[in-house]
């Protein structure tokens, strides 16, 4: 056998490696010796008659009662009726552990050395007689032979019918839209659902807000940028024209439109969804290793985004792109790239057990796509029934059957930490980029003839291990080394085709094959294999979800959580991932609209109907107004799933259009703005407050760059011992002129002006962002050199300088003033335009006199004095918050 390690080593991790190789080949030696013993295990007629004779007579007067089929409420989910019931033990663990009674909670419960696992209780008749207590440690002792059968007890689930009751569960009902009593003030269904809430408390909604506001808002909602002066000006003066509220109407609807059919929508909302996707280009954890291709998935859901994709088809393509039919190369390309979502989570890559990776990586598969996508938090039942939701450990194992069957590929090949490495998907569509420049046919015949060599060295090598082992020499040393060099070698001929050309690569997933006889595309490229799930299979349910102690296979299946959905058996010759795709996006399941409407009603007014976006479980909130949230999303599914018909109507609707006044009557009675009396003032989002530097400065580049920064870093650990290794500042410090959305993220280490501003860490699903006001903030955007860089550009801007004023790859026109004359009768106006660029609205009288009084303290250096205006700008708050 050949064992293959990922990266360069010195000579001690090389060491430390193959120890813990012929470690581990031992560990599994005498597990699997283990299990066959356990298997052919025979009980002495002596063994079951002392069971007959001491034991089960004591288990059926003094426990049955409480802990057996028969019993009323199973106590503790502990049954004692089976021997694997009392191996698999209840809520507290393993009741026996046999041969071994100090470690058996049987013998601690009847010795009573724990008050809370004190058995049988006093009403039941008390602590055992001693001679009694002897004979059950007497019988663990001897291996607790038992001639029971029957299997192991599962619970049917952790909730009682009361859960099943949660609002959320329910089938959405269609409400029409409420009669108000003011008929006028509505523009649309969502304002007359919002307005007959606020009339039952008593609350009269604010004004409208000013235009130069709203236009402000709904560009950084859509498009995650600023109006540009031009626009906001003519919006302004188109407003002031406007001969009546419809001809406003209009007006603003226009600008929506326009905004919806812009590539820069794609760019905020696809970020939004990255959130939800915990999307990274690294994996975190133990090793961080890097995810090159994860750029593609990135890419992948702006294009999404743009293409106003339906969400239906956006979830199936994500879980089960592989599986769905397609037209073309390029249509499968896509549909694979799109099951990144599934590849690019959190891994503990340095895992020594290969089994326990493997269900880790399907529990945060499952995890990620139920939280995601039903608001749902199923993996709590991994270990036990859910305490909270109708969802029982079995239901759980039914689903991760459906992970486990599932092949994951990554990419991670040539890290340290690739003792759990993955492959990566190959893509029909040639055409798909890759970084790599090929290499002639001749290289790749030497690089192919040189590892040939070295595996031929290695073999012979080892070969001559096993006799200088037995002369008490061993010489190591020299196979580490040609390990290392063909482990160089086939991370980097994996790029290529046999003709010198580069491949085309991402992550994503497939089905695991149905037999253990796979092909070279089918294998995951795992170096440590034996994990146990190598085929499609159904996942044993795990007593406390300990991987060392399963219990009977669970079908793969999709159990009947949710009224109205039946439950779903799994075909045993797929994962089964296609058929729960279209399970999550069935009009009957009322989860999945709901979920992804309140997500976009958080993402337009800083909070959600239900405002624990992520927990529509019990645990979670109630939604404030539960018709509105069933009217959109039947509507959402009627319209086709389109993200942008909802959102259109949506700040197209008085509500959203209010102004941020604070009332103080109004504020009294719903201190929370639950009931939407106002929209709620926000801080701009880190992406956000980035971009805008960017376009104040005039150096926003819009185009779309190739890739990323850890995209051409290539394979390897964060930081690691490589040559040219992306180290952890290179991430942290980059800087483009490119959208933030671009900027390449690591789990543990994000861009610096992204971190400052609470940009998510990318460790689980997070659909709603932390956001905080802080000093250090404020700090940064007063003394940072990139607030000092994009500030000096906005004073250059306005002073003239043309060769900074203007934004590649858009169409949008230089703002600049062009005479870079410094009279004072012209420095109002210059104020003026910087405040447009800025702000999206003109400077105030006093504002204008503030600038000058500071200007006149830098009459000889006046770009210094004019930066220093930039530099306040964009430190207010007014510059980091949306009204």
């Amino acid at each position: 056998m050949i064992y293959q390690l990922q990266g360069s080593y010195s000579l001690i991790e090389a060491t430390q490696i193959m120890n813990r190789i012929f470690a581990a080949l031992t560990i599994v030696l005498l597990v699997s010796m283990g299990v066959a013993n356990a298997q052919d295990e025979k009980w002495s007629s002596e063994q079951l008659q002392f069971f007959e004779a001491k034991i089960r007579p004591v288990l059926t007067d003094k426990c049955y009662q409480c802990h057996s089929e028969d019993a009323k409420e199973i106590g503790g989910s502990l049954r004692v009726d089976t021997r694997a019931s009392l191996i698999q033990g209840g809520d507290s663990g393993s009741a026996i552990e046999p041969g071994s009674p100090s470690d058996s909670l049987l013998i601690t419960a009847i010795r009573y050395e724990d008050e809370d696992f004190a058995m049988p209780p006093k009403k039941a008749g008390g602590k055992l007689d001693d001679n009694v207590i002897a004979d059950f440690e007497k019988w663990i002792r001897m291996g607790a032979a038992d001639p029971r059968t029957g299997e192991a007890y599962i619970p049917d689930s952790g909730a009682d019918e009361t859960a099943k009751q949660w609002w959320a569960f329910q089938p959405i009902k269609k409400a029409p839209p409420p009669t108000t009593l003011d008929a006028a003030w509505p523009k649309s269904d969502i304002d007359r659902f919002v307005l007959a809430k606020l009339e039952s408390a008593g609350i009269k909604p604010v004004a409208d807000a000013d235009p130069m506001a709203l236009l402000r808002r709904v560009y950084f909602d859509l498009v995650g940028l600023p109006p540009s002066a031009e626009e906001a000006k003519r919006f302004a003066a188109e407003w002031k024209s406007a001969s009546s509220e419809s001809a406003r109407d209009e007006l603003f609807a226009m600008v929506v439109d326009q905004l919806l059919d812009s590539p820069q929508f794609g760019e905020r909302w696809g970020r939004h969804w990255l959130d939800v996707a915990r999307y990274s280009e690294s994996s975190g954890k133990d090793v961080n290793v890097l995810f090159p291709l994860a750029w593609r998935y990135r890419d992948y859901v702006i294009d999404s985004f743009n293409d106003d994709v339906p969400y239906e088809q956006f979830i199936r393509e994500q879980i089960a792109g592989d599986l769905m039919n397609s037209k073309s190369d390029e249509q499968k390309s896509r549909q694979l790239i799109a099951t990144g979502f599934l590849a690019i989570g959190p891994k503990s890559l340095n895992e020594m057990k290969t089994s326990q990776f493997v269900v880790d990586l399907a529990d945060e598969q499952l995890d990620t796509v139920t939280q995601s996508v039903m608001g749902l938090t199923v993996a709590c039942a991994r270990c036990h029934d859910h305490k909270f939701d109708p969802i029982s450990q079995k239901d759980y194992t039914a689903f991760a059957g459906i992970f486990l069957s599932t092949d994951t590929f990554y990419g991670t090949s040539g890290g340290i930490g690739g003792r759990n490495a993955g492959k990566l998907v190959e893509l029909p569509d040639e055409s798909s980029t890759n970084f790599l420049k090929s290499i002639s046919k001749s290289e790749y015949d030497a690089k192919k003839k040189r590892l040939e060599s070295l595996q031929k060295e290695l073999r012979d090598r080892a070969a001559e291990r096993q006799k200088d082992r037995a002369a008490g020499v061993d010489n190591g040393f020299n196979i580490l080394r040609i390990v290392t060099q063909i482990s160089a070698i086939e991370t980097e001929m994996k790029n290529y085709n046999p003709d010198g050309t580069t491949k085309p690569l991402a992550m994503g997933v497939s089905d695991k094959p149905k037999t253990a006889v796979r092909t070279q595309q089918q294998r995951i490229g795992r170096r440590n294999r034996g994990s146990g799930f190598d085929i499609l299979t159904d996942s044993p349910l795990f007593v406390r979800g300990d991987i060392d102690r399963p219990g009977d296979k669970v079908a793969r299946a999709i159990p009947e959580i949710l009224d109205g959905l039946d439950s779903l058996s799994i075909s045993k010759s797929s994962s089964g991932r296609k058929e729960l795709a279209i399970w999550l996006t069935d009009k009957n399941n009322p989860m999945t609209p709901r979920v992804v409407v309140n997500r976009v009603w958080h993402w337009l007014f800083g909070a959600g109907i239900v405002t624990s976006v992520d927990n529509f479980g019990t645990t979670g909130s109630l939604p404030s107004h539960p018709e509105l949230l069933d009217y959109l999303s039947l509507k959402f599914m009627n319209d086709g799933w389109s993200f942008k018909k909802l959102i259109r109507e949506v700040v197209l609707s008085r509500t959203y259009r209010l102004a941020a006044t604070h009332d103080e009557q109004n504020f009294t009675a719903d201190p929370a703005n639950e009931l939407l009396w106002r929209h709620s003032p926000r801080r701009l989002d880190a992406e956000a407050i980035r971009d805008a530097m960017l376009v104040a400065s005039g150096l926003m580049d819009l185009s779309r760059p190739e890739g990323s920064i850890i995209g051409r870093a290539g394979d390897g650990p964060l930081g690691g011992p490589r040559a040219m290794a992306l180290s952890e500042d290179g991430v942290a410090k980059a800087n483009s002129n490119s959208r933030s959305v671009y900027l390449s993220v690591a789990r543990n280490v994000e861009p610096e002006v992204l971190a400052v501003f609470d940009f998510p860490d990318a460790a689980a699903v997070q659909g709603a962002r932390q956001i905080t006001n802080v000093p250090g903030q404020a700090l940064f955007m007063l003394n940072s050199d990139f607030a000092a860089k994009h500030a000096k550009g906005l004073a250059k801007r306005v002073l003239g300088d043309t060769t900074t004023a203007r934004i590649t790859g858009s169409s949008s026109t230089s703002t600049s003033i062009t005479s870079a004359k410094l009279d004072r009768d012209e420095i109002p106006a210059q104020l003026d335009e910087m405040y447009w660029i800025v702000f999206g609205r003109p400077a105030t009288a006093s504002e204008l006199s503030a600038a000058k009084k500071l200007l006149a303290n830098y009459r000889k250096d006046p770009l210094t004095g004019w930066t220093s205006v930039a530099r306040a700008l964009l430190a207010s708050a007014e510059f980091r918050s949306v009204d």
